[in-house]
């Protein structure tokens, strides 16, 4: 599972990678974004604006399996997300996200912060939710899509997110765009080559830790 990601970037750089029109509500210089978090997502409003806006990380329930990562696979079939995916579709912008290595002697497994080659910043393929409380007021929670991992990462890392290029961004952000089938091939599997990861700190693992310091390499001596 993907339960942490980074985002070292401005506002203004999430807004000229992404075509945005307008800023709704934005979070920056996020260094460990962790489910139940609320962190920016680009969207389309209700007039078909590219914005972007603010969404918690993760659907209700909760504790559901789909709540966190949604398998690209499990968007086609199961009718709830499909339908979601229909009309709800969001990209979350990332500069690297996190998993676990043994590494050496190491007891416990070291964290790890995974960026892609020659992309200081990307999309992930998201679909989001709307829920209205009895005041009226909307909360929008979402789910990231994620897919096996394949190649010399996968003894350690079983998934990736599903990272979107320029041409599928449009896609997928295209309001016009209903046939979640036919959005399948701009939703190309990540492989590992692709990536690079490196040690860091594993105060990451601590929900409230979120400091420049998370996304840091260490030299690990890896014998």
């Amino acid at each position: 599972m993907i339960g942490r990601f980074s985002l070292k970037a401005e506002v203004s750089d999430v807004v000229e990678q992404f075509k945005v029109s307008r800023v709704e509500k934005a979070h920056s210089e996020r260094y460990n974004v962790v489910p139940t978090q609320v962190v920016s997502v680009v969207m389309n409003d209700r007039h078909q604006q590219r914005v972007v806006q603010e969404a918690r990380w993760g659907m209700f329930p909760f504790w559901a399996k789909d709540s966190v990562n949604t398998s690209k696979a499990d968007m086609s079939r199961k009718p709830f997300l499909h339908e979601l995916a229909r009309r709800n579709r969001c990209v979350i912008p990332c500069t690297g996200f996190y998993g676990a290595k043994l590494i050496g002697q190491e007891r416990d497994p070291r964290a790890m912060h995974i960026v892609m080659q020659g992309k200081p910043m990307f999309g992930i393929a998201g679909i989001f939710d709307c829920f209205r409380n009895t005041q009226g007021k909307e909360y929008r929670v979402f789910t990231m899509l994620t897919e096996e991992t394949i190649g010399h990462m996968a003894d350690w890392q079983p998934t990736l997110p599903v990272v979107l290029d320029e041409e599928g961004i449009e896609a997928w952000l295209n309001p016009n765009q209903r046939n979640v089938d036919m959005l399948q091939v701009y939703l190309p599997r990540l492989e590992s080559y692709q990536l690079r990861a490196y040690p860091v700190t594993n105060d990451v693992h601590n929900e409230q830790y979120d400091t420049p310091d998370c996304i840091r390499e260490l030299k690990i001596d890896f014998a």
